[in-house]
């Protein structure tokens, strides 16, 4: 399907073409991605509604169209309010405008109606993309009734997450969706610690603003916030909340407790108020061995283990089976495993001591 348009695309050279004809090029191209995109959403609106209990047009965008879960949702609750929005519809076949601008008007058109939204698309084209989301969240919070605005924001309530995750370069990804109060708190605070750095850096002076990028600042900021502030209200933080840096005496290497490796300059940035902790094995000097008077793990074993298995505390002879509190009877597991293992997949305790003296062998 469609091998003449695809020969066409494979085909097709930019480096000879003048600015001209590369914006006449974009433009078409543009006008070609709104039409499959179109296309694209009324197949998976034409997939919900088949009724033969197979996949559903979510679950087919993350698997079959590689989609994040973000946007395989949000293609789903688009493809349908597009069902009933044939103005807006029309006009991203048309490539007047792109899935963002119709997604705002889905957006729109769950608060109002699709009808009302519909009539959305036609101040699209004057405007960004951005923008017009923006226009839009306005548009509708003056036609939302208040009984649906109270709904709507125990929904959104219900919706707030958070997830972080690290990228292939080692980079940490943090993502958070929080309603409309705490997401205001949240920027109010964070701005107003960006605009601290801001001064810092020289910029109420009117000095070169050369000492770090207005992203660079705010990511900063941000760590800031998570960090300094957290540690003063809350105090000391447990061992399983804190950074841990790993450093072997007799290779000299520095490194995060997942193995990344963490150049030297990063150690004399720690001042005073950082924790030296020295990790002596087999020594029996430490209060590690509690036995059977308490089953939560203690500080100094939670240090100890972080540093040998990286993980959540786990009785492998359970605590439950009478299994001591001591550090030969505790390992870290990650949350899904040590979930797992309280669920039935737990294994004998004696072939776990083989296991491990094996290893240590």
């Amino acid at each position: 399907m469609f091998t003449g348009g695809m020969a066409e695309l494979e085909a097709f050279e930019a480096l000879p073409l003048s600015r001209p004809e590369l914006i006449d090029a974009l433009d078409a191209h543009d006008h070609l991605i709104a039409r499959a995109e179109a296309n694209r959403l009324s197949i998976l609106a034409a997939i919900d509604n088949l009724g033969d209990r197979g996949a559903d047009s979510e679950q087919i965008g993350r698997s079959r169209s590689r989609r994040s879960f973000r946007k395989a949702k949000q293609d789903t609750r688009t493809a349908a309010a597009l069902k009933e929005m044939p103005a807006t519809a029309q006009q991203l076949a048309d490539g007047t405008i792109t899935t963002e601008y119709a997604a705002s008007c889905a957006d729109a058109a769950e608060r109002t109606s699709p009808a009302e939204a519909d009539t959305l698309a036609l101040m699209a084209s004057s405007m960004p993309a951005d923008r017009f989301a923006k226009k839009s969240r306005e548009w509708a919070n003056t036609r939302e009734q208040q009984a649906a605005k109270e709904d709507r924001y125990r929904r959104q309530r219900r919706k707030r997450s958070m997830r972080h995750w690290t990228a292939g370069d080692g980079m940490v990804h943090i993502h958070a969706e929080l309603d409309p109060v705490t997401g205001a708190d949240v920027i109010t605070a964070l701005r107003e610690r960006i605009d601290t750095l801001w001064r810092a850096d020289g910029g109420r002076d009117g000095q070169p603003d050369d000492e770090r990028s207005p992203d660079q600042r705010a990511a900063d900021a941000f760590a800031e916030l998570l960090t300094t502030e957290a540690v003063s209200r809350a105090g000391k933080p447990h061992p399983r909340h804190m950074v841990h840096l790993v450093h072997q005496l007799d290779t000299g290497q520095s490194t995060l407790v997942d193995g990344t490796p963490i150049p030297d300059e990063v150690l004399l940035e720690f001042g005073p108020a950082a924790e030296i902790v020295g990790h002596v094995f087999d020594d029996d000097s430490r209060p590690l061995w509690l036995g059977r008077s308490t089953r939560l793990a203690s500080r100094e074993q939670w240090i100890s283990l972080i540093a040998r298995d990286r993980g959540e505390a786990h009785h492998p002879h359970e605590w439950e089976h009478h299994g001591p509190t001591d550090i030969d009877n505790l390992e870290l597991k990650c949350h899904t495993c040590h979930g797992i293992a309280h669920r039935g997949s737990r294994g004998d305790p004696s072939i776990w001591r083989q296991r491990r003296s094996s290893q240590a062998a």
